[in-house]
């Protein structure tokens, strides 16, 4: 049999013995991390579970999950069958919301790390919503890592993010760059360094820092700043992943950091600070939308309208 034929058959296999039950059976055992735990959380018996767990690896053809005294635990085949379980269940439950809401609504659920979503989304949803009023926008912030994660799962229908996570899988995503994001170090307007015409980074590695988690793309960009000069990156005074908070420490002169230009020139506490020109200057990073591949959606076109004015 021609390997098309033999996937084909495979998949008409997999649809005629695969129930939505199953996969939250599947769920319910990774969450539980033991048949008798399952069992009580379905209301069913321990038996019952147990043969509606080999019917499901039957339907697969492998085992999902490794069976000892201690419990149940995903194998490799397992932890990606749940990938797609956990996606599946959350289409499902959307596709249950927008038939029970007004046809016409449609809800958007959308991701960003912090410093896009303060910096540079409000123009954009302004844009958005005078181009199609129908449209509903559920905002999730978060660090990138933990936004690709609920876009691989489904609970999120796009994200607004940067691109440059070695460890990010891109072969399931559907990925159209936007801008590259320009970033600032900034001082308050009083601190000396804001009068130089050029501050290196040597100069200010003695510097109290306000950052964001280490994984934030802003901390990333200077650690790698630091470490390109040869230094050792500073360890900050204040971590918070919120540019609005940062900018009004860095007003009340508690110490410099990094954040994105368009909040410098959006936020209340912008002219209480100033940039310090700093040599070589943080690199501009790659900003995309980023979603699941698939049909093109409705939202997609206007979207991408908003974005283009707006950014």
């Amino acid at each position: 049999m021609p390997p098309a034929e033999k996937d084909s058959e495979g998949l008409r296999r997999l649809v005629g013995r695969l129930r939505f039950r199953h996969l939250h059976i599947l769920l319910t055992l990774e969450e539980s991390g033991s048949l008798h735990s399952a069992a009580r959380l379905l209301n069913v018996t321990q038996p019952a579970l147990s043969k509606a767990l080999v019917e499901v690896e039957s339907a697969f053809g492998v085992p999902l999950f490794e069976r000892d005294a201690r419990g149940v635990v995903p194998t490799q085949y397992g932890t990606t069958v749940l990938r797609g379980a956990k996606l599946l269940m959350g289409e499902l439950e959307r596709l249950r919301q927008e038939t029970l809401s007004d046809s016409q609504i449609l809800s958007l659920n959308v991701g960003a790390p912090h410093f896009i979503a303060q910096g540079y989304l409000p123009g954009v949803f302004q844009r958005l919503l005078s181009l199609d009023a129908s449209i509903r926008v559920k905002m999730v912030e978060a660090a990138v890592p933990d936004l690709f994660l609920r876009l691989q799962e489904g609970e999120l229908d796009f994200l607004i993010s940067s691109l440059d996570l070695p460890s990010m899988r891109t072969e399931a995503l559907d990925i159209t760059k936007l801008f590259t994001a320009n970033m600032e170090v900034i001082a308050a307007t009083a601190h000396p360094l804001t009068e130089r015409r050029s501050v290196s980074w040597d100069m200010l590695s003695n510097e109290r820092w306000i950052l964001p988690p280490a994984d934030s793309l802003l901390t990333r960009s200077v650690v790698e700043m630091f470490s390109q000069e040869g230094l050792a990156a500073p360890e900050p005074i204040v971590n918070s992943s919120q540019p609005s908070t940062n900018l009004q420490l860095v007003a009340e002169n508690v110490g410099i950091s990094v954040l994105p230009s368009p909040i410098l020139r959006s936020q209340a506490a912008g002219d209480k600070v100033r940039t310090i020109r700093v040599s070589p200057p943080l690199p501009r990073r790659p900003v995309a939308l980023i979603r699941r591949k698939g049909p093109e959606e409705r939202w997609l076109p206007p979207l991408l309208e908003a974005l283009k004015s707006s950014v």
